[in-house]
């Protein structure tokens, strides 16, 4: 492999670790963030949120409520996602994927700062949008890394995105957590400039700026195309792409995320309710997770790529995380929980670069960004959608429950899968 090849997958595993890093930032802090702005009271936007929660909720049970608060305001960042990543991906293929990614780079600076100074919940609600919308560059991030690969390396390429992802995952709750208790920007947030933790708010605008540095220094420009569809979001030109299996695979996409997204949501309560983890002991968990995806997705999937179809890759790792919802629905103690969280593990980071490989293969030449973008969203839709479907499984139903439906979730995942030809049975 050329060295100019291996310092761009680099650069994009970096870019992808620090964008995910800093969007994970916030996560240790949501909850103590949402309750801040509820004793302050007396905004409408507060209010607007805390009354379609309570709709939704309906018992007024305050935990439930808050919980699809948070909820709700998670799914906004999903869903503007789920509308702009083919929107990105599009623009690159046409204009360059370095371009765009500038460009969104600086818009989540942008977000983060209007984080930094959310005194008010609309701001905080604003800089939620601005983020949600600029993070759908990961659909060009992994149209660049399908511009470095060829079709045997692809699902390595997309696994060390993933890993950098998943690494990113990690490491952003870490740093907000531990930047939380940094006191010394405390003084704008006393004099109400400031959001409560500015100093974690802080953090996420140097990590936005040392990914924007990354891609002006290191990261050279890939080889644009034509535009072919005129249409103002691609999915109104989904009938033109040229793959015809790009729909099957997206709403695979969707399955899946949907079904282990699920799980990330509903495990936090289960955790804490079965076992009495606490906090921080169900952040270790999580690492535990996000260990165990890096080395697959950093190893093994660099290992099997070319020697395995991406669909073999993404079945065997849908049945392993079946194998660990089994071990979920019957096993009540904690060491079959962490045995089937080590399954669940294991078989996403199959299934996620399998997928986006597959993704890539089956689409044109042409339109890599478009069709990984669409791709994308469709994951970002499912995001959008579990937080709430699943609060409202678990607080009327149980965690068991949640299991049964993430499993059935899967059978239809795999029944799809199956279902779906590569391009060399169309052929044949």
């Amino acid at each position: 492999m050329p060295n100019s090849q291996k310092q761009t997958r680099v650069i994009l595993f970096l870019i992808v670790f620090t964008d995910m890093m800093g969007f994970s930032l916030l996560f240790p802090l949501f909850p103590k963030t949402i309750e801040h702005f509820l004793l302050k009271g007396n905004d409408s936007v507060f209010s607007l949120f805390y009354d379609l929660a309570l709709q939704i909720g309906g018992d007024g049970n305050k935990e439930f409520t808050m919980v699809l608060f948070g909820g709700i305001l998670g799914s906004i960042y999903s869903f503007l996602q789920f509308l702009s990543a083919p929107i990105w991906g599009k623009l690159s293929d046409r204009m360059g994927r370095r371009f765009i990614l500038i460009f969104t780079t600086l818009g989540s600076v942008v977000g983060y700062s209007i984080w930094f100074f959310s005194s008010q919940f609309w701001m905080f609600v604003l800089s939620r949008v601005i983020t949600g919308i600029m993070g759908g560059n990961l659909s060009v991030a992994s149209a660049a890394m399908a511009d470095t690969t060829d079709e045997k390396s692809r699902a390595a390429g997309m696994g060390l995105l993933g890993a950098g992802i998943g690494l990113g995952f990690i490491m952003g709750p870490l740093f907000g957590g531990m930047s939380s208790v940094l006191t010394f920007l405390d003084f704008l947030y006393l004099n109400g400039t400031a959001v409560i933790f500015p100093a974690s708010a802080f953090f996420g605008i140097v990590v936005s700026l040392i990914t924007l540095l990354l891609i002006l220094f290191y990261l050279k420009e890939s080889k644009v195309t034509e535009e072919k569809f005129k249409e103002i979001h691609p999915l109104l030109a989904i009938s033109k792409i040229e793959s015809k299996n790009l729909i099957r695979i997206s709403i695979l996409n969707l399955l899946f995320i949907f079904s282990f997204s699920g799980f990330e949501f509903v495990i936090n309560f289960y955790l804490s309710e079965n076992f009495h983890f606490s906090p921080k002991d169900i952040g270790f968990t999580f690492l535990y997770i996000g260990m165990i995806i890096v080395l697959v997705q950093g190893g093994i999937v660099r290992r099997i790529s070319g020697k395995y179809p991406e669909r073999s890759i993404a079945g065997i790792g849908s049945f392993s995380v079946a194998i660990g919802f089994l071990i979920l629905i019957f096993g009540q103690s904690i060491g079959f929980t962490f045995l089937a969280i080590f399954f669940l593990a294991f078989g996403s980071a199959l299934v996620n670069p399998g997928l986006s490989s597959f993704a890539s293969l089956e689409s044109g030449a042409g339109d890599q960004g478009m069709s990984l973008g669409f791709f994308r969203s469709f994951g970002s839709l499912a995001r959008a959608l579990s937080p709430i479907v699943f609060a409202i499984f678990y607080f009327k139903k149980g965690a068991e429950f949640t299991f049964v439906i993430s499993l059935l979730i899967l059978i239809l995942f795999w029944y799809v899968l199956y279902g779906t030809k590569t391009k060399r049975e169309f052929s044949n």
